[in-house]
């Protein structure tokens, strides 16, 4: 049975306690290992610690009036990325020569910022080893792709890196004014070289309709982070909130963290965005029938609250005659999702033999008749 590691105090300084080398958070546990010489040291959290901080709503209209006042400040050492401006924060004395996100070097040394700190993280779960399979199982599943992909795709070491985000609850009450649009048929007879015959012409029946909806938003996720694609940042949903721990800098230990590039007023603006699509969605519904004219709509909020978290993934760079693909790994379900070159003569063929086969088709039908 294996013991359980001894404690390691909340401190600046994660070196190992029994050979002085630098300590790293091992994904999937509670502590910081030793690559050197093996030990490990659980986090221990401080005796005043409060195991809800991580998930506790924070009045928004308090933090847009006084945001300084609202976020707690920490300085830390920012690099920024020339070619794709991500800014990630590192721990001292630690250079990254190469851009997490999209590998190219990086020659400037970072620098000593003040920037919020995040109330709650989702520490890693999943080992590099295990994103790094994945990758290579996502190569071997690609359609149409290039039949060397999998052989000479090289990929940079993945990088494991905290990408910051907002989350927003809000209660809202919803007043629409509209029209609802039923369809009927009315048979008209119409002159048809030189044949007098009947036809269904559809028309609609328009109806003055008013009403309104509620919805609760819970944890709406808006992404902080401007250095990848919004479809990744969208499709590596859901995130298993539920498992959320209070900020602890040992959870970045051998790891980087994006710096915040979405302030609190945007990343609400872009959540009012996905608010104001469900809520019309909500209304077209409920007036029904076969179209929806929305002629006023107006929303009203309350309760409404934010976090701003870190949420783990593993990034890299691969590369295929000379271009650079990004890939990501959600470091807590092992979702993965990436850039990937096509096979142009593959698409080619499968077309040509598609229309092959249809051909045939009508051929032989043509014959059967």
């Amino acid at each position: 049975m294996q013991s359980t590691p001894p404690a390691l105090k909340e401190t600046p300084d994660v070196s190992c306690a029994n050979c002085g080398a630098k300590l790293v958070y091992k994904p999937g546990t509670t502590h910081l290992a030793c690559d050197y010489c093996g030990s490990s040291f659980e986090i221990a959290q401080p005796e005043n610690a409060n195991a809800e901080a991580a998930s506790r709503e924070n009045d928004l209209e308090t933090a847009l009036a006084n945001w300084a006042a609202a976020q707690i400040q920490e300085k830390t050492y920012v690099v920024s990325c020339k070619s794709c401006g991500a800014q990630s924060s590192l721990p001292e004395n630690l250079f990254s020569d190469r851009c997490a996100f999209c590998g190219s070097p990086i020659t400037v040394k970072p620098d000593e910022r003040s920037i919020a700190r995040p109330q709650g993280l989702l520490p890693f779960k999943l080992e590099k080893s295990a994103a790094t399979a994945a990758f290579e199982k996502w190569l071997k599943s690609l359609w149409f792709a290039p039949n060397n992909l999998a052989k000479t795709a090289l990929h940079d070491n993945f990088n494991g890196v905290y990408l910051p985000y907002w989350t927003f609850d809000a209660q809202t009450h919803s007043h629409y004014v509209g029209q609802r649009g039923d369809d009927y048929y009315e048979t008209h007879r119409v002159r048809k070289e030189g044949k007098i015959v009947e036809e269904q012409v559809r028309k609609t029946r328009w109806t003055f309709v008013s009403g309104s909806v509620q919805r609760a938003f819970d944890d709406l996720l808006v992404a902080a982070s401007k250095s990848l694609p919004g479809k990744y940042l969208n499709i590596l949903e859901p995130w298993d909130l539920e498992a959320l721990v209070p900020y602890d800098a040992r959870y970045f230990s051998g790891y980087q963290a994006e710096v915040c590039q979405v302030d609190l007023r945007e990343g609400f603006q872009q959540a009012r965005t996905v608010m104001d699509a469900q809520i019309r969605s909500d209304v077209t519904s409920q007036i029904g029938g076969d179209h929806q004219r929305i002629m006023s709509l107006q929303t009203s909020l309350s309760e409404t609250t934010f976090k701003y978290l870190l949420l783990p993934v593993w990034l890299s760079v691969y590369r295929y005659s000379g271009r650079a693909y990004q890939f990501v790994v959600n470091a807590r379900t092992g979702e993965v999702h990436g850039e990937r070159p096509w096979s142009w003569i593959k698409i080619l063929l499968a077309v040509v033999f598609a229309l092959l086969v249809l051909w045939l088709v009508f051929t032989v039908l043509g014959a059967q008749h």
